[in-house]
């Protein structure tokens, strides 16, 4: 416990304006990059972080860090301050409360985002996959499930616990296997509990063309697929075409050629050498990972590290931002999409 106070009072002296400039000694010289996905300003099923919160992290960044946009980061690497080091702010799937949370907040701070969509459900609406699977199991009658991907194991759902814990195990199988296989399961999933088209009863949760439109000053939009798909699953041609998609519909709307991309999940394993490759052969010349870390000039454009901000304590947060934090409950939600 008192390691614990001790951890806590370090990290609030650090978000202090004067902590922060004193501990730049210590700090890497290196560009941050904060990784986001739902920004929540009412009550939802679904994870993110509060409005609020969300208000305190940027006004944060705002007077102690160097807001840029992804599109300075390799020049940024090579220079980086340390008192004000830069930082990029970017959100993964394109969800609508950028555009209704998000980005007014951003715009007051004067400060530029990058949002990599995942340009079916501009197109189609509806919800990612791994949300799908949680909205199915918040509104599912069901008290128990028994899947054959899952080895036929029956597992209770009898509570909250027990359905957020076959919620997690589930995705991670899903996300091991070959995406052919992953959506034959995913529609096993869906069916035995129930919601074989989950979101249907949900207002729209994704961001539409004409919000990405509006949302584009200070806002540099970039690619996520086109469905979500984990890349180093598919085939070639399949990969080829998720890409080549995903940019030719974020060309046709936005009329500007796409060159940032998030990879979906965005572990070491989800993408491969033959990822990068088809993403330069389509233009794309950044990729963000999930792997935490920050940018040096050493660093692989095509294997960016990100920091996952959650929604915790402004001590916390500037941890976070100064690359020492690891804690559970931050590294328990960088791979929930």
């Amino acid at each position: 416990m008192l390691i614990g106070l001790l951890k806590k009072s370090v990290k609030t002296v650090i978000s202090s304006p004067w902590g922060w400039r004193m501990s730049a000694r210590f700090r890497s010289r290196a560009v941050i990059s904060l990784m986001y996905h739902r920004i929540n300003d009412q009550s939802t099923q679904f994870p993110g972080i509060s409005a609020q919160k969300f208000r305190e992290q940027m006004q944060w960044v705002r007077n102690n860090c160097t807001p840029i946009r992804c599109e300075e980061i390799v020049d940024a690497a090579r220079f980086a301050g340390k008192i004000r080091p830069p930082v990029v702010i970017t959100f993964d799937d394109g969800y609508r409360d950028y555009h209704d949370v998000a980005y007014p907040i951003l715009r007051e701070y004067k400060i530029p985002a990058a949002v990599f969509l995942t340009t079916s459900f501009m197109d189609n609406g509806g919800l990612i996959w791994t949300e799908a699977m949680h909205h199915a199991l918040t509104i599912t009658n069901k008290k128990s499930i028994t899947l054959t991907f899952m080895g036929n194991r029956t597992y209770s759902l009898a509570n909250a616990l027990q359905r957020s814990q076959f919620l997690n195990e589930a995705k991670l199988v899903l996300k091991s296997i070959l995406d052919i296989d992953r959506q034959k399961s995913l529609a096993e999933l869906l069916e035995a509990l129930g919601a074989p088209d989950p979101g249907q009863d949900l207002p729209r949760q994704m961001l539409s063309w004409d919000e990405v439109r509006a949302t584009m000053d200070g806002t540099s939009y970039g690619g996520h697929t086109h469905t979500h798909p984990i890349l180093s699953q598919l085939s070639a041609a399949a990969l080829e075409q998720e890409i080549r998609l995903c940019r030719d519909r974020l060309l046709a709307e936005t009329n500007i050629t796409p060159t940032l991309f998030a990879y979906p999940n965005g572990r070491k394993q989800d993408f491969n050498d033959a990822t990068k490759a088809a993403l330069k052969h389509c233009g794309f010349n950044l990729s963000f990972s999930t792997i935490e870390g920050l940018i040096d000039e050493r660093s692989d454009p095509m294997e960016l590290r990100r920091q996952p901000a959650c929604d915790t304590s402004l001590g916390d947060f500037a941890a976070i931002v100064a690359g020492i934090n690891r804690s559970s409950k931050v590294s328990s939600q960088k791979h929930g999409y």
